[in-house]
């Protein structure tokens, strides 16, 4: 046996490793993962603003959220989160949860109900990531 090291995995070895995890998670809880994808366009279809996150044992996870220089203070991510947090509602979920770093939105999070957990500082020696949650 080895092991090999890639920064560009194969798509079907990448997805045999999480499926493998998975798997083995399910014998404990049947996972019922689900992936949630969120976007606003414009008049010529082009994305303004989306989110990409996935629901599973009754959490939101919100894994990226990107609102357009165009789109920023108008509301947007603001809808976008709380449409994903009213599928997420539909899907069963009682809990959701995201981390951001401190130069990006961790107020624009709290301003929408979430609270710090956890944080891990020392990215790129500046920086600091926070993990908030919130019940919805």
């Amino acid at each position: 046996m080895k092991i090999t090291v890639t920064d560009s995995p194969a798509a079907a070895d990448e997805a045999f490793v999480i499926d493998s995890l998975w798997q083995h998670n399910a014998k404990t809880t049947p996972v019922d993962i689900h992936p949630l994808f969120l976007t606003l366009r414009d008049e010529q279809d082009q994305i303004m603003a989306g989110l990409v996150a996935r629901t599973w044992w009754g959490g939101l996870e919100v894994q990226y959220l990107w609102v357009s220089d165009a789109c920023r203070g108008k509301g947007v991510g603001r809808d976008l989160m709380l449409s994903a947090e009213r599928e997420a509602k539909k899907r069963g979920c009682h809990m959701a949860y995201v981390d951001t770093f401190d130069f990006q939105a961790t107020g624009f999070y709290e301003k929408l109900g979430y609270s710090a957990y956890g944080k891990l500082g020392d990215y790129a020696h500046l920086h600091t990531r926070y993990y908030l949650a919130k019940k919805i």
